[in-house]
């Protein structure tokens, strides 16, 4: 026989223990704004659910407020998961959201004093609102990142739905002490919390990992891969073109008298250039292409499936676009051009570093030949 006292109890442990967990590693700098809303949200449902649970209080406190409360709650950590998925949640709709909560209970407490419609409201409306909060995460992100929190929301609403289903067809709410459903009910809840604190937390982890992989292999500057993201993302696409057997071009490119430009005008406008630069290449580039910032004013142009012929052609496709168009900053207007480089698999093998060398060699074939032009090496 489960106990329900017992079971109370460690769903209300358990809800502070997760609440805490939340407000810690919410209290931090430069915690994501979605954290702090999922912490608030627990600790007005944790506020909830005690006032729900003093006996002492007038009816109003312990029904209507209490489940307001718990309402404004799950309706802060949707507004999290919301802002966890680029969107948001206004405040018209928690009011609206609370506001349903406080004038049902209300109205099942003083008006039409009613324990078990006051309980099948309760459950089936927080039951929504939980299945609202899986679905929010379940359309927006990946199962192999928030399907704990998306399994831990739906459960908590499964639980909360089978009680007040069962409220419906039970004929004396007030005693339920024996009910298996109700009790599995309350044994489920806690588990519930623990599976959408831990996912919740996951969700935040990967954002953040994702963010120091996007760090540790972008280059700041210009937004293109440095030469860690080029290592490894060029390791891939050389061993994919191998496999299928098709050509990989390379193309190396270099501002010309970048030294000068910096010099003459200042480093401001010497990054706006590079900047511009890879903008300019990116316009080219189809989704398996890769671009990367060599060091200093040199860059990386890696093609899948193009042989020499074509890449000789998007290479002059850039250097056209990049002389033809003026880099202004400050009220300061500079035009630049690009010396290139370019090689292809079918004549130096699928080796990237090889291809590198190569296309560096042709690249400044380009510059001793004037500058402003491609060769091909």
């Amino acid at each position: 026989m489960l106990n329900l006292d017992t079971l109370l109890l460690v769903q209300i442990c358990v809800t502070l223990l997760t609440t805490a967990l939340l407000v810690a590693s919410a209290c931090y700098t430069q915690s994501p704004p979605e954290q702090r809303w999922w912490a608030v949200g627990n600790v007005a449902v944790s506020v909830g659910m005690t006032l729900g649970n003093f006996d002492s209080v007038p009816v109003f406190i312990n029904s209507a407020l209490s489940y307001g409360v718990i309402a404004f709650g799950l309706a802060l950590v949707l507004r999290g998961l919301r802002v966890y998925c680029a969107s948001s949640l206004s405040w018209t709709s928690i009011a609206i959201i609370t506001a349903i909560a406080v004038l049902v209970a209300a109205y099942y407490s003083v008006v039409e004093p009613s324990l078990r419609a006051r309980l099948c409201f309760s459950g089936f409306y927080f039951a929504l609102l939980n299945w609202i909060c899986a679905a929010a995460v379940a359309r927006h992100g990946s199962w192999r990142v928030s399907g704990i929190a998306v399994a831990g929301f739906t459960l908590l609403g499964l639980a909360l739905f089978l009680r007040g289903l069962h409220m419906v067809v039970d004929t004396d709410p007030a005693d339920h002490a024996s009910s298996l459903v109700i009790g599995l009910s309350a044994l489920v809840v806690p588990l519930a919390q623990v599976c959408i604190a831990f996912g919740l937390i996951q969700m935040v982890m990967w954002r953040y990992a994702e963010r120091l992989r996007r760090l540790s292999t972008l280059d700041a500057l210009t937004a293109a891969l440095n030469r860690a993201g080029l290592e490894v993302q060029g390791k891939r696409m050389f061993l994919r073109a191998q496999r299928a057997q098709r050509s990989i071009a390379v193309i190396m490119i270099d501002v010309d008298n970048f030294k000068v430009i910096n010099d003459s005008y200042g480093h401001p406008v010497g990054d706006e250039v590079l900047r511009h630069l890879a903008r300019v290449v990116k316009v080219e580039l189809r989704p398996h292409d890769v671009l990367a910032r060599f060091g200093g004013e040199e860059f990386v142009l890696v093609l899948d499936g193009v042989d020499l012929a074509s890449a000789v052609k998007v290479a002059e496709r850039v250097r056209a676009r990049i002389e033809q168009e003026a880099v202004s900053l400050d009220k300061l207007t500079v035009n630049y051009t690009a010396s290139m480089g370019v090689v292809c698999s079918d004549q130096h093998d699928y080796d990237l570093i090889r291809l590198i060398s190569a296309g560096d060699a042709a690249m400044y074939e380009a510059k001793r030949a004037g500058r402003n032009r491609v060769a091909a090496g």
